[in-house]
């Protein structure tokens, strides 16, 4: 299983199947497949912990050509447990092979949840997260299916990537929020003492990383855990600076993986009956968000789709000013990195 330098011949195609099962494969790429990140969710994707047992996966392994001579440890790795649900495996720095004919793509990108401050949009780190992202869009446009599921890391590098992938409908674009629902959702546990997966229908506002605001007006228990104006106050206060705190730390590359996993469960699979999941979704101006950028929302998910739950505020005029001031600076970021896409 030599790499080559120009591409992917069949020697790098592993097919582990029978062509009659083709109808059933489900063509999965996830870029940047070097990093950890990356690594650790295709090992979530191929272990059951994704798709239902009979879900055939053909996996593409997709890196630049300066780190693609990383890859063939990976696929070996991921090939050596021989996951009943693997199909076939590919790695390749080609962009014509990597992202032709996906169904489902994983733009880990450069930033990986970073979260830049106005004096760095100078930088040569702002200007290579933005130019990869646009370089991601072009090539979803020219070889990806119009139907295909992009999921995302950073609302700015999705709102790039869609914007360049003009033919495929901004709807097939979602972001991350899970990883910043699950933090919230393990403190709320530790402090009112339940299990994490028993906290229903947090709100997070705004994006992936610091930019971010946690909204637990509609939380509600599995269990019995009495709701009273101490816990609100926490809730309210305390939980948005433990939130900002925990994300000023080391990057959860592992945790992140996951959510983007469970992320991925939940777009395929559906929310449960009422009950909501946040994603970064395409704003079409919903609760005063610029339209056109790509922002936190609590949704539903029904048959690979979602749509923005409505009628939250309330008349809350401190939510909604969370909600604005997040746009507002979201919505500068964006702008500043569009100014590079458009000068190179």
């Amino acid at each position: 299983m030599d790499f080559l330098a120009n591409g992917v011949d069949d020697d790098e195609n592993i097919v582990f199947g029978d062509s009659s099962d083709d109808r059933n494969v489900l063509r999965i790429v996830v870029t940047e497949a070097s990093t950890e990140i990356a690594h650790a969710l295709m090992y979530r994707i191929l272990s059951n912990n994704v798709f239902e047992d009979d879900q055939l996966i053909y996996l593409v392994v997709y890196e630049t050509f300066e780190k693609a001579l990383f890859l063939e440890s990976i696929v070996i790795e991921l090939t050596e447990s021989s996951p009943t649900q693997l199909y076939g495996i590919i790695y390749t720095h080609e962009p014509s092979i990597a992202f032709k004919d996906a169904d489902i793509v994983f733009c880990i990108g450069l930033a990986r949840g970073y979260e830049f401050v106005d004096e760095e949009y100078e930088d040569l780190f702002f200007e290579e997260c933005a130019l990869i992202a646009k370089f991601h869009g072009e090539t979803l446009e020219r070889y990806a299916k119009r139907d295909v599921k992009v999921i995302v890391l950073g609302n700015m590098t999705a709102t790039i990537i869609s914007h360049y992938a003009k033919s495929i409908p901004r709807k097939n674009f979602t972001t991350l929020s899970k990883f910043n629902m699950k933090m919230c959702a393990a403190h709320i546990a530790t402090r009112v003492g339940c299990r994490a997966d028993q906290i229903k229908n947090i709100i997070l506002w705004g994006t992936d990383n610091k930019s971010t605001f946690p909204d637990c007006r509609y939380i509600s228990f599995a269990k019995d855990v009495i709701i009273n104006d101490c816990l609100r106050a926490w809730l309210k206060v305390d939980l948005p600076r433990i939130l900002q705190d925990v994300l000023n730390r080391s990057l959860y590359s592992r945790s992140l993986a996951y959510a983007l996993a469970e992320h991925c469960k939940v777009l395929w699979y559906g929310t449960e009956q009422g009950e909501w999941t946040c994603m970064g979704v395409y704003s079409d101006s919903s609760y005063g968000v610029h339209e056109g950028i790509f922002f936190s929302y609590p949704v539903f998910c029904n048959n690979k789709e979602y749509e923005i739950v409505q009628g939250l505020l309330d008349n809350n005029s401190y939510v909604q000013r969370q909600i604005e001031k997040i746009s507002e600076v979201l919505l500068l970021k964006i702008r500043a990195a569009f100014r590079i896409c458009n000068s190179k």
